[in-house]
């Protein structure tokens, strides 16, 4: 009986004694309201196409592909990576045979090209607390981007019309 006792009541003392053992936790997860904050108020203003030379750019179907960047901003920004991801699906789409005469020169094609490449390069699907900081980056080289095909474009459409 008395090992019984002794037992009970080491049990008894390691049970009851308090374990306050810190837990220090790091979130990995995305923080959005930064996310949102950075699209809102971090990324370049988004230029657009002049609507006095639509003539010109509207031959090119695949230019509201292309509008449809403007979005970005609109997104909420836990579906942005949805939206990413349906951008980069249809911007692979695009056959850059199908650029009008006007337009198809070396001067669009290649920022085209730049644009492009850089919407496929963001990794939407494993954005997380680790590249996210690449995340915005890229996202701030989509815009860019973005804003430079439509300068040309726009400068190209224009010299059309003079013609």
């Amino acid at each position: 009986m008395n090992k019984f006792f002794w037992i009970f009541a080491i049990f008894l003392l390691f049970s009851c004694q308090k374990n306050e053992k810190k837990k220090v936790t790091i979130s990995k997860s995305i923080d959005y309201a930064n996310l949102n904050s950075f699209v809102q108020d971090s990324l370049p203003i988004f230029d657009v196409l002049d609507l006095k030379y639509s003539k010109v750019y509207l031959l090119w179907k695949d230019i509201e592909i292309i509008k449809k960047t403007l979005e970005i901003t609109k997104s909420d920004p836990r579906t942005l990576t949805f939206f990413l991801e349906t951008l980069q699906s249809d911007i692979e789409k695009i056959n850059e045979d199908q650029i009008p005469n006007e337009l198809n020169i070396p001067q669009v094609i290649g920022r085209f090209r730049v644009f492009k490449t850089h919407v496929l390069k963001i990794n939407a699907k494993k954005i997380n607390f680790e590249n996210f900081n690449l995340f915005k980056s890229d996202l701030k080289k989509i815009v860019n981007s973005y804003n430079s095909l439509l300068k040309m474009i726009n400068k190209i459409s224009k010299e059309s019309l003079d013609k």
